[in-house]
């Protein structure tokens, strides 16, 4: 498997717990662009991303921002439902070799059931991939450097 990657789009983010998997940025860079959301976007995700990067695994107590999904073995979805766009992230929470991290697996527009259960799919095997062996970036550059 890639590397997850640091978050660079919509926004860079700099953070050392926050991550993507390879093929969540292009893929999200894909729904924005097709949305016309992608500058209102921006500032919602920024949000989100510091308040995530603040409380971690906390973040679902008492906001309206993130959820726990049901029936999804420890998978949570980020929520952006502003301006008749309905834009959800699924990300996990997992522990490097250092730290606790987040990893966000993938970004789809909401229109009913189908498409959260088909993003569901798609995170679970993500999530798998992720699971079964993965560096990030800083792990990697230490191991280089020693």
């Amino acid at each position: 498997m890639e590397i997850p990657g640091k978050v660079y789009y919509p926004i860079q983010f700099s953070t050392n717990k926050i991550f993507y998997h390879p093929e969540f940025e292009e893929e999200l860079r894909n729904l924005l662009c097709r949305s016309g959301f992608e500058g209102k976007f921006k500032q919602l995700f920024r949000n989100r991303m510091r308040f995530l990067d603040e409380r971690m695994e906390r973040c679902t107590l008492k906001s309206d921002w993130f959820e726990k999904l049901r029936n999804a073995d420890d998978l949570f979805a980020m929520r952006f439902n502003k301006q008749s766009k309905n834009i959800r992230i699924i990300f996990m929470f997992t522990d490097s070799s250092q730290k606790k991290i987040t990893i966000l697996l993938c970004g789809f527009e909401e229109k009913g059931s189908k498409d959260y259960q088909k993003a569901i799919d798609l995170a679970t095997k993500r999530k798998a991939d992720v699971l079964n062996g993965f560096h990030i970036e800083e792990e990697r550059e230490d191991k280089k450097d020693g």
